[in-house]
């Protein structure tokens, strides 16, 4: 404060014709931070709420993300009117799967989503087939706030496709958060194969995404990986919500399945459905799963 107390010396000697009170002038003068530093930005602005990424309200199928919705049969999150407004009343729409999403857990196979799109149902307006699906573009659009959110980012690539799954564009989306990337299907790779050797390569190639902090390679089968994954995750996270990201089938919602257990208190009834058929989730899902708050983002497949 020596320079707030120049100031007044200097205030008081030259520029007043007569003495000011003291006790007027000192609280303004140790208001103003020292000469030469910068004043801190307001905490306000510091504490600023952050954008929500997903509305609170939104009522949605825990299984894939589709808002749900009883009025167009055969696309993402529809219900039967019946069942729709039974769980509506009793308040249960929450805890709830879409058709689509029962199907596939009951074993069906149904069409995949390709290129943010399903089958269009017969009756069904043109465009409706692609309501409640979010594209890889729309994706990009929803994620935009994670360039100035402090996130973590869990990117998964699947080791029997790495060329084909590796996002190369994933700096766009997530600006300078840090990366674990995570790779997945370790038990699909050839008998022998030393998974050291395979981290090593795999740091190698995700070299030019930049920001990558550490490799780890899951079965999400057989539960290699999974614990030390799980470590590195909670190390990395320091309170910072985490988000899942990777291309179609590389196995996130499996991963997730396996990872909740590990770092979360009490794992949530309701988890994202797993299922074969490429492009399962069809919107962002948020899930509460850590203790001392923050959430995990699952997405849908990126590009």
């Amino acid at each position: 404060r020596a320079s707030s107390y120049r100031v007044l010396q200097f205030i008081h000697q030259d520029s007043c014709p007569a003495p000011l009170p003291f006790m007027i002038l000192l609280p303004l003068l140790l208001a103003l931070p020292p000469l030469g530093l910068r004043r801190p930005a307001p905490l306000a602005r510091r504490c600023a709420p952050q954008v929500a990424l997903v509305p609170r309200n939104r009522v949605a199928c825990y299984g894939c993300g589709a808002e749900l919705q009883a009025d167009v049969a055969g696309s993402p999150g529809y219900m039967e009117p019946e069942r729709y407004e039974m769980k509506r009343k009793r308040r249960q729409l929450r805890e709830t799967l879409c058709d689509r999403c029962r199907r596939l857990s009951s074993g069906e196979i149904l069409p995949a989503v390709v290129e943010g799109r399903l089958k269009r149902p017969s009756g069904a307006a043109v465009g409706e087939e692609g309501r409640g699906i979010t594209t890889p573009e729309a994706l990009r659009g929803v994620l935009l706030p994670l360039r100035e959110r402090p996130a973590l980012i869990a990117l998964l690539v699947d080791l029997t496709d790495v060329a084909g799954t590796l996002l190369p564009r994933v700096r766009e989306l997530v600006g300078g958060n840090p990366i674990l990337l995570i790779g997945t299907k370790l038990d699909l790779l050839p008998r022998g194969t030393e998974p050291e050797r395979v981290a090593d390569w795999l740091r190698g190639a995700a070299r030019k995404i930049g920001g990558v902090v550490d490799v780890h390679l899951v079965s999400s089968k057989s539960g290699d990986g999974l614990q030390a994954a799980a470590r590195a995750l909670l190390a990395e996270r320091r309170g910072r919500d985490l988000f899942l990201l990777g291309a179609a089938n590389v196995g996130k919602s499996a991963f997730l399945q396996s990872l909740l257990p590990l770092v979360s208190p009490a794992t949530p009834r309701h988890l994202p459905l797993s299922a074969s058929t490429p492009g399962t989730t069809l919107s962002l899902l948020p899930i509460d799963c850590f203790s001392g708050g923050g959430r995990v983002f699952h997405t849908p497949r990126g590009r």
